[in-house]
């Protein structure tokens, strides 16, 4: 599987590309905003999008998900507690970080996941692994050997707890169970580089602190 990351929008979000390099098959992850630039590397790959998949439904991973799905037919899948989110956006994420308010566009979702879900996308089998903590329907896909993981697990560090839906403890409940995966992923962040989970299992304060604590 072949992954394009494109950092979009004022806080620096990635969205991913990911496609199967013989067949072209694809999907989405966080159209975060700038959907012309999103469009462009879906036409320069020369990928058919099947499905554009939500890590979590903050403003800053959805900015351009209404105009791309538009645009490549793709299904919108998100965590069953956050498709209320992604029809009906509100703008309270903003107000609590003290950004002017911005027209959110409203998309239908198609996909409503569940923890242990499965999709066959792109070549490769995605499990959904429901992580809250970030926001309560938060989750992370994971291919075996890849972990998309949205803001819940970073390079060094892990998601913010303040804003609306957010709690510290449960978070690190989540990281507990990311850090006890099998073997190691490429982990794909919400923000930031890329990382391991085999690095983060070693060096990361939050991870450390979820498998010291009995939870």
């Amino acid at each position: 599987m072949q992954v394009e990351t494109i950092t979009v929008g004022p806080v620096q979000t990635n969205c991913y590309l990911a496609y199967d390099k013989e067949t072209h098959e694809g999907f989405l992850v966080d159209p975060g905003d700038h959907a012309p630039l999103i469009l462009q590397t879906v036409e320069r790959c020369g990928v058919r999008v099947t499905h554009i998949l939500l890590t979590h439904s903050h403003f800053d991973h959805v900015m351009a998900l209404a105009e791309v799905a538009a645009a490549t037919g793709a299904k919108i899948a998100v965590y069953e507690k956050e498709a209320d989110a992604v029809e009906h956006p509100s703008v309270d994420v903003l107000r609590a970080l003290g950004l002017p308010a911005m027209d959110i566009p409203q998309a239908q979702v198609e996909i409503r996941f569940h923890d242990g879900d499965t999709l066959s996308c792109a070549g490769e089998r995605l499990q959904i692994l429901h992580t809250p903590g970030h926001t309560a329907g938060s989750i992370c896909i994971d291919t075996g050997t890849v972990l998309f993981s949205g803001d819940t697990l970073f390079e060094d560090g892990c998601g913010r707890c303040d804003l609306p839906g957010g709690n510290f403890a449960v978070l690190l409940r989540s990281l507990k169970r990311l850090a006890q995966l099998p073997g190691d992923r490429i982990v794909y962040p919400g923000h930031g580089p890329s990382t391991t989970l085999s690095r983060e299992r070693q060096v990361n304060s939050a991870m450390l602190c979820a498998l010291r604590e009995d939870r």
